[in-house]
Formats: structure tokens, sequence, C-alpha cells
């Protein structure tokens, strides 16, 4: 599948199936957010909800390639991440003692807003948007 360009991504990574991509994410995107000039608490929310897709799409897409990109969107910060599985994520109702599952409850609670696209092609696109005003739960 041709993974399709985003006309407001100002950068992208193409990553592997590794599990190490997932850090490579985290990294890449603290650092286009900070060159961004986006406010630390801020950075630390995009840091977080980067990983949460990564890991997502490496658990449940169809590996490699995942490609990652970040842009302005009007007055938002949105990253989106592209894998080729048609599997779509669902954000599950699980308590403190379940494993796993909070991903997508994490962004849905840090993201002003967050959804998919899907390709008619195949694949998706899961995507969240912060406000570049700096406001976040965080703070």
């Amino acid at each position: 599948m041709m993974l399709h360009p985003d006309p407001m991504a100002v950068a992208e990574i193409h990553l592997d199936g590794r599990p190490s991509s997932i850090r490579t994410a985290r990294h890449w995107a603290v650092k286009q957010a900070q060159d961004a000039d986006v406010p630390p608490g801020l950075v630390r929310v995009i840091e977080l909800l980067t990983s949460e897709l990564v890991a997502n799409a490496l658990a449940h897409g169809s590996s490699e390639p995942v490609l990652v990109r970040l842009g302005i969107d009007a007055d938002h910060l949105v990253v989106r991440v592209t894998d080729e599985g048609d599997d779509l994520p669902v954000v599950r109702t699980t308590g403190p003692g379940v494993p796993g599952g909070q991903g997508l409850r994490l962004v849905e609670r840090l993201a002003a807003r967050w959804g998919v696209d899907v390709h008619p092609s195949g694949g998706k696109t899961v995507w969240f948007a912060v406000p570049l005003d700096g406001t976040t739960p965080l703070d």
C-alpha cells in the first residue's frame, strides 16, 4: 500500500516494526515539538500520545511500515500515525487491576480531539490534535 502524503505535515518519519521504533518515534516527536517552540507541558503530552499511537500501530497494525507525521492545523499541533492494518482502534473500558488498554483512553483524555481516517485501499491513520496555546490537562 502506498502511504498517502499529508498536505499539513511539516515533518515525517518512517518506522519499521521493531519495538525500539516506539522510542524512536517518541524522541523524534519531542525534538519536532521543541524545535517548533511548543510549551514544555504540551511537549510531554505529545511525547506520551505519540508513543501510545505508535505502540498501537505496531501491536494491532500490520507492523510495517508505520509513518508518523507532525504538523500544524490552524491553532493545533496534529500527530498522525499511519499503518497498513485494517483493524480500527477501540477505546477499551478497563479497571486499575487490568493490564493494558489505557493508550486510547489517554489519547481521549489528553488530546483536544482525535480520530481515525480509513484508507480506501487499506490501512488507516490514527491522529490526535493538541492546542498550541499550551493548555494541557497535565499542567
